[in-house]
């Protein structure tokens, strides 16, 4: 423990001469661009999911259709899809195009992060925590998503900069109104990044800028009341919603993986090298002496949303999901980076220039053996939801279908999962197919997704010709459908199991 008091306490080598504005922000903006452009390689490889579909298919509607839609759910999202609704009518809806607005979110929170670990810490930790943004796992996969928790995070470590700026600067009251809007409209991304007032109080603890400027805490106080007045609509509009997130008592996340590998880390094996890191970083900031003021308000940022989020699922309703703690992915970047540089100081105080290099390279080694091959996994043809294949299901149809025939769903499966979204997420692959299924446009209504009849109800009615049958893996109600077809005077004629989809082919009668 002495030796790392005294490896926190050293000055390092590369110095945290103070550099100018432009320099600082240079950095800044280098570092947000790489980022942007590692974590966006592969991000049109694998296929949407059904969180993803929630996203295209809302921000594909007209703003009339959006706007009943968030009337009964996802208004928490409303934001984030009406940003996406934009995005889309520029640069279009596929995988490529709507995962680049995270992969941008994640590289401007790459570029915050540079910003406020250096002012909380020091230049080398700023530095390098706005590089590890790009291999730590959750980072990763929030740049290839189409959600809108990288932006989440990016606004997380943004109204932070804010807030430190206008504490530096005894900043006027026109700042602290614009702070306080800016935390009320980071919410309607993302709800719990209300929690974050929670890490700047911290600050204002610490730093105890409000003694020798008493105004600022009074200003704070005052733009807090500003900020929950204007997030008033989203916290009733989500509390009217709440059964939204019953599904998660079901899931079997409040669990120690739950709680200290999935958020950040993904799975066992990139948590093995990055948990002990991060745990000496914590320690680093926490001896370093002088201590820096960021010490307590990171150390806060990273574990009160947690214990917050589970307190509510334990006493009020099923609250916890690992991916809500992404918001807090700039706390866990600057303490990893505490953490490196604490080992790397700790080895060359111990074995001089032959122990920093030999640190050094076993940390790229260890990373590059336990984090690459996350990072190429999350970009596999079938990497999200544990194998979500739309687009191959839909190239599957579209190469042997022809206009005329008739294609079918099963509706057996929860919405996020069911076969239906292949045909609203590529319909360029059914074009001039008939659809008799279906009821009601989810555009039609104030709900996700498209109301649809059974293939129990339609298979009597159909005419000669093929039927293309698209169920979620071979479950009783796949049999059931298939049943159905075949009572209707249909032969299977062929099967192919993509990954978790299976497509049948159907024709009338005996096929000679």
């Amino acid at each position: 423990m002495v030796v790392l008091e005294r490896a926190a306490d050293e000055v390092p080598r590369t110095g945290d001469a103070v550099r100018g504005p432009r320099a600082r922000w240079r950095a800044s903006l280098a570092i947000g661009v790489g980022v942007t452009l590692v974590t966006y390689l592969g991000a049109g490889v694998p296929s949407y999911w059904g969180d993803e579909a929630a996203s295209v298919l809302s921000a594909e509607r007209s703003w009339p259709s959006l706007v009943a839609e968030l009337s009964t759910v996802d208004a928490v999202h409303g934001l984030y899809y009406s940003l996406l609704h934009l995005w889309i009518g520029v640069f279009g809806s596929t995988e490529w195009s709507t995962r680049a607005l995270s992969a941008l979110g994640i590289g401007v929170l790459a570029a915050g992060v540079v910003v406020l670990g250096e002012r909380w810490f020091d230049r080398r930790t700023g530095v390098l925590a706005g590089v590890l943004i790009a291999v730590i796992p959750r980072a990763g996969v929030l740049a290839i998503e189409t959600r809108g928790y990288a932006i989440a995070a990016a606004a997380a470590v943004w109204v932070t900069i804010l807030f430190v700026r206008l504490v530096d600067r005894d900043g006027r009251r026109r700042g602290w109104i614009l702070y306080g809007v800016a935390v009320a409209v980071s919410a309607t991304f993302f709800l719990y990044l209300l929690l974050m007032p929670l890490v700047h109080l911290t600050v204002l603890l610490v730093d105890r800028a409000w003694t020798s400027h008493p105004r600022v805490l009074r200003r704070w106080l005052v733009s807090m009341v500003l900020a929950a007045v204007l997030a008033l609509p989203i916290m009733m509009s989500a509390q009217q919603q709440k059964g939204q997130v019953e599904f998660l008592a079901r899931r079997g996340y409040m669990t120690p993986t739950g709680w200290f590998v999935t958020p950040w880390f993904g799975h066992v094996g990139a948590a093995a090298l990055l948990i002990p890191v991060l745990l000496i970083g914590i320690i680093a900031v926490l001896l370093r002496r002088p201590r820096r003021e960021g010490a307590a308000p990171v150390i806060v940022w990273l574990l009160a949303p947690g214990i917050v989020l589970v307190l509510i699922d334990v006493l009020i309703s099923p609250t916890y999901n690992p991916r809500y703690l992404s918001f807090s992915l700039g706390a866990v970047a600057m303490l990893l980076a505490s953490g490196v540089w604490a080992i790397l100081d700790l080895a060359r105080g111990a074995a001089g220039r032959r122990g920093l290099l030999g640190s050094s390279a076993a940390l790229i080694i260890l990373g590059a053996l336990l984090l690459a091959p996350e990072f190429v996994h999350e970009r596999g043809v079938y990497a999200k939801d544990g194998g979500a294949d739309g687009r191959a299901a839909a190239a599957q149809v579209a190469s042997i279908g022809r206009p005329g025939d008739t294609v079918l769903f099963g509706t057996g499966t929860r919405p996020s999962r069911a076969p239906r979204l292949v045909y609203r997420l590529y319909p360029e692959a059914f074009q001039g197919m008939s659809d008799p299924q279906l009821i009601t446009a989810a555009e039609d209504t104030d709900g996700l997704w498209d109301r649809l009849a059974t293939v129990e109800s339609v298979a009597p009615e159909l005419s000669a010709g093929t039927v293309w049958l698209l169920e979620t893996g071979s479950t009783g109600s796949a049999d059931a459908d298939v049943a159905a077809l075949q009572r209707a005077g249909f032969t299977e004629v062929s099967r192919t199991d993509i990954n978790r989809t299976v497509v049948y082919e159907f024709q009338k009668g005996t096929p000679s």
